[in-house]
């Protein structure tokens, strides 16, 4: 599984006047909601509250190759899940002030640095080395190092399946040497077939819910 996006809210609210086990009910359904339409695939979303002024991380954990596959190439893919998670804020925000919400006690709202963001960093910092036309052997193998580091971290926190995605992205001088990302690479093409990405059917983004859990109890 990746962490395919994340949200960071901080809210006006005293911590100790909220329904606890209600506010992350309600963060978890709606947050679901719009992250299975947007994703093609039944997410989970991970809820955290944090005392003082309310603050809210929203973790949406799924699959990257079932992500990545609604689009053209690899590449684009993770430009547009990026797009994605931004549109994810911005809908998960404005719900929240369409069920009940005061929009003036929203302080912050910002997605999270995610593993798309992530792959898209080492993918441009590919782009900008094979870019370079002169390059000492200790220059060539300085960044060759960063860059594999970066893959070998990013496939550490991915499963088998995703980790051989993305390593099937780049080239294998990009890889670092690890006997499991071949390994990776492997299974993934024994299971990222057409007949397992499954596409979960999504609850109506339609229906209005008046919310309570975050509301002031006092003005």
């Amino acid at each position: 599984m990746a962490l395919l996006a994340g949200l960071d809210f901080h809210f006006d609210l005293d911590f100790n006047e909220i329904p606890l086990q209600e506010a992350e009910v309600y963060l978890e359904e709606l947050t679901s909601k719009y992250a299975n339409l947007i994703y093609g695939q039944q997410t989970k979303i991970y809820v955290r509250l944090e005392e003082g002024s309310l603050k809210v991380t929203l973790a949406v954990v799924g699959v990257l190759y079932i992500g990545i596959g609604q689009y053209g190439s690899f590449r684009s893919g993770i430009d547009y899940m990026i797009k994605d998670a931004k549109s994810l804020n911005s809908l998960v925000t404005s719900e929240i002030v369409k069920n009940g919400m005061n929009e003036a006690d929203i302080i912050e709202s910002k997605k999270m640095h995610c593993d798309p963001d992530r792959i898209r960093r080492v993918l441009l910092a590919i782009d900008r080395l094979e870019s370079k036309q002169e390059l000492s052997k200790s220059e060539l193998d300085k960044e060759l190092s960063k860059i594999r580091t970066s893959v070998r971290n990013i496939c550490s926190s991915l499963s088998e399946e995703d980790a051989g995605f993305f390593a099937t992205s780049i080239k294998e001088d990009y890889w670092p040497q690890d006997r499991e990302i071949p390994y990776f690479v492997e299974r993934y093409k024994l299971v990222a077939r057409e007949e397992d990405i499954v596409h979960y059917p999504v609850a109506s983004i339609y229906i209005p819910r008046v919310n309570k859990a975050l509301q002031r109890t006092s003005r």
